[in-house]
């Protein structure tokens, strides 16, 4: 079975003639779908593959396209994945092979995506997330395949970042990440941030209660931070400002891993009962030492009643208390009075508030008594 090895440099970077990129067609959804580099005899380039995990690819190899759906693209290029409009999937699948950039300064007229999925308009994520494609350091056109290109020469950069076991990066990675994310942006913003979720729409899990945490942390000096309501340019501000950060297993996290640094402080709190904070401690820890903490003080995992597992849509139940405990021998808060957990009622009123919000049922993933949801199970 194939796998990928980020730490092998030997052949992580590939020159083709005439590489033909396939995208996926204009029926395809989900992942596995064939596309990718192929070349001009009609071979799957290994370099184009996607990896989900090391053992994991995303993409399967594509057919030869017919020579009329072929478009020529001259210049040289450099193959750049899989373009993702899901903000969290772009930030982490998406910005896997910039770092062959500093090997191809000068020499490449710009970059080729393969999209996820056709889209009305494939260019749109590079539109809405364009300041943090500057802040990577990216300063190449972009162009996200409609249909089959034969690029007159094209590299191909093996993916040097991922998901799951693929968070550490790779040395050209990190060193990349390091030298160029976030560069162009001056740190601004408190010192002192609490990324927040409680503005987030629907389908967006958190943590129940969240307001009461949140008046807990404003208390400490913390600054309640709505990532979506600000730009992305200010955002990667903020997490190069900030000396102190708490923050569930989400998405921001990521972009602190690039823009961070060696001095700050970071308090992962779990929200539901999956391994996400481990993999982010090993993004933060690999690229900048960051120093982090993970806060488990949950009770219990609040699912729609369509699901059977805990997932981003789900709410956790936590205990304050012990969140208390935890980030004060962390250092993370300084405050003497403990924190009190909600009471049932609290607790079963945002169940509710929840529930109104999403038009559906939730249920806990371990059973307890004293909530009677507002739909029928």
């Amino acid at each position: 079975m194939a796998t990928l090895n980020i730490d092998d440099e030997s052949d992580d970077l590939v020159l083709l003639q005439n590489a033909i990129v396939v995208p996926p067609g204009p029926n395809g959804r989900g992942k596995w779908q064939p596309s990718g580099v192929l070349t001009a005899d009609g071979e799957m380039v290994a370099n184009s593959i996607s990896w989900s995990s090391t053992t994991e690819p995303v993409n399967s190899p594509p057919k030869m396209p017919s020579e009329d759906d072929i478009i020529d693209l001259p210049g040289t290029h450099i193959f750049a994945g899989i373009s993702y409009g899901h903000f969290g999937h772009f930030i982490t699948e998406s910005m896997t092979r910039v770092w062959a950039l500093d090997e191809l300064r000068g020499k490449a007229d710009g970059m080729v995506f393969t999209p996820k999925m056709q889209m009305r308009d494939n260019q749109r994520p590079f539109e809405v997330y364009r300041d943090l494609v500057e802040g990577m350091g990216i300063d190449l056109p972009i162009v996200s395949a409609k249909q089959p290109l034969r690029v007159e020469r094209l590299y191909v950069p093996k993916q040097g970042f991922g998901l799951g076991d693929l968070m550490a990066g790779s040395r050209k990675y990190r060193d990349y990440i390091r030298k160029h994310a976030g560069r162009s942006i001056e740190a601004e913003g408190a010192e002192k941030v609490y990324i927040s979720r409680s503005k987030l729409p629907r389908d967006r899990g958190g943590l129940l209660g969240e307001w009461k945490l949140e008046e807990y942390l404003a208390a400490e000096g913390y600054r309640i931070f709505h990532p979506q309501l600000e730009t992305k340019r200010d955002q990667l501000a903020q997490y190069k400002k900030a000396r102190q950060i708490i923050a569930v297993d989400c998405s921001p996290l990521h972009l602190l891993g690039y823009v961070g640094n060696s001095g700050q402080s970071v308090g992962i709190l779990t929200r539901r009962s999956m391994t996400m904070g481990e993999q982010f401690v090993t993004q933060l820890e690999a690229f900048h030492g960051i120093q982090c903490h993970i806060i488990n003080a949950l009770v219990n995992d609040w699912m729609p009643n369509n699901t059977g597992r805990p997932s981003r849509s789900s709410f956790g139940e936590v205990s304050y208390a012990d969140m208390y405990r935890q980030l004060t021998a962390a250092g993370m808060i300084k405050g003497e009075e403990p924190w009190t957990d909600l009471t049932a009622e609290q607790r079963n009123e945002d169940l509710h508030r929840i529930e109104a919000m999403h038009d559906m049922g939730f249920k806990p993933l371990q059973p307890e008594d004293g909530f009677a949801s507002s739909f029928a199970s």
